[in-house]
């Protein structure tokens, strides 16, 4: 990861990285419902295209939980921020809960009702372990073009990382 490779990060710099994860995070999960919405009902391989764009998403969620670990991981002796305290045990259980949600998908033979609910309610539930990274971002968007423009490229330098996956 390029934004691993400053040698310190400045506040907004890391702000503008806690942006780029919440927002990338949230869209996977999201993405992923929709795309279990268009599945449901069906059979197991009965719509291969939904079933890939399912799978890009779920398990680009993890690559996402990946990327966040090595970002905190690599500044939390340098930067002396409360969300960088909790970020190690926060993946972890995100993690843990998305391969259960993954064992989950992959042991049905059909995208029921009651499994695409049980999965948005898993995903609300990783979506709220991350809560204080989604307030962070919330009170920074509201600034606008206002932010600083160490936040901007940061910000743009975790996504582009995120999109070399």
């Amino acid at each position: 990861m390029r934004i691993t490779r400053f040698p310190s990060l400045t506040e907004q710099q890391f702000m503008g990285c806690i942006s780029a994860f919440n927002d990338s995070f949230t869209g996977e999960l999201n993405a992923a419902v929709i795309a279990m919405r268009r599945l449901e009902g069906q059979r197991k391989g009965s719509a291969f295209a939904f079933e890939m764009t399912l799978d890009n998403h779920r398990y680009g969620a993890l690559i996402v939980l990946d990327r966040w670990s090595t970002v905190g991981t690599a500044y939390a002796g340098h930067l002396e921020n409360p969300l960088l305290e909790g970020v190690p045990a926060r993946v972890a259980a995100a993690e843990k809960l998305l391969a259960q949600v993954n064992n989950l998908i992959d042991g049905s033979a059909s995208y029921s009702t009651e499994l695409i609910e049980a999965c948005q309610v898993a995903f609300q539930t990783l979506a709220a372990t991350f809560a204080g990274e989604r307030e962070s971002a919330e009170r920074n968007a509201k600034l606008g073009p206002m932010l600083p423009e160490d936040y901007t490229t940061a910000r743009q330098i975790f996504l582009q990382d995120l999109a070399a996956r």
